[in-house]
C-alpha cells in the first residue's frame, strides 16, 4: 500500500477577521490563509503574499487541481491591502480572478521580472505594477516598507511554451529592524 501523501481532510482553521481588528502587539504578525498566500503585518501595514481565492489552479474553472484547503475568509470581507506581492506566474500563485478583485481595491503590486505583463492585461494600471529582478529592492510609498527580491531556482511559467521567461523570487521586507522572508520570518 502506498503511503498517504495528504490529509484525510481539510486542516483545521479559524476566521482571521476578529484577530485582524486590532494591531498586533509585537508589530508583525503573519496568517497563513492557503497554500503561498499569507497575510503579513508589520507595523499597521498589510501585504499579501501570491493572492489565491480560486477554486482551482488552473487556467480552467473545470479541470485542473481544486484547492484542498478552504480559504478562511471571504475576499471581500479582507481589510485594507497596502501591497500584494506575487512571488511568479504559476496558477497557484498567481489567479486572475483574484487579480480583478484586487484591481477594484487599486492595490499596488511588487512581482518578478516579466510577471507585470500579466497583470497589465488582467487590468492592473502600469503604475500600479513594481517588477524587480534578483537582489533589486522598493520602498513601498507611505509605510517604510522595504521589499527586496531575493535569487530562487524555480521554474516559471504558465503553459507548455513560456516556461522560464520570468523569474521566480521569494521576498525579504525591513521595516524598523523586523525581516520577514517568504522563506521564513525573525524579528
Amino acid at each position: 500500500m502506498a503511503p498517504r501523501r495528504v490529509p484525510n481532510r481539510p486542516l483545521p482553521s479559524l476566521n482571521p477577521l476578529e484577530t485582524w481588528r486590532s494591531a498586533p502587539a509585537s508589530g508583525l504578525r503573519a496568517t497563513w490563509l492557503g497554500h503561498s498566500t499569507v497575510m503579513i503585518e508589520i507595523d499597521g501595514h498589510r501585504v499579501l503574499t501570491d493572492p489565491v481565492w480560486g477554486p482551482r489552479a488552473s487556467p480552467s474553472r473545470f479541470v485542473g487541481p481544486k484547492r484542498f484547503q478552504p480559504i478562511p475568509v471571504p475576499f471581500r470581507s479582507l481589510p485594507e491591502i497596502d501591497l500584494a506581492l506575487v512571488s511568479h506566474d504559476h496558477y497557484d500563485h498567481l489567479d486572475y480572478p483574484t487579480v480583478r478583485q484586487l484591481v477594484k481595491r487599486d492595490t499596488p503590486f511588487v512581482t518578478s521580472l516579466g510577471v507585470g505583463a500579466h497583470l497589465e492585461g488582467w487590468g492592473v494600471r502600469p503604475e500600479r505594477i513594481t517588477e524587480l529582478d534578483w537582489w533589486e529592492s522598493h520602498e513601498v510609498p507611505g509605510t517604510g516598507l522595504n521589499v527586496t527580491a531575493a535569487p530562487s531556482q524555480h521554474f516559471s511559467g504558465r503553459g507548455l511554451k513560456d516556461r522560464h521567461l520570468t523569474l521566480g523570487l521569494p521576498w525579504c521586507f525591513d521595516r524598523r529592524g523586523i525581516v520577514c522572508s517568504s522563506a521564513g520570518i525573525r524579528d
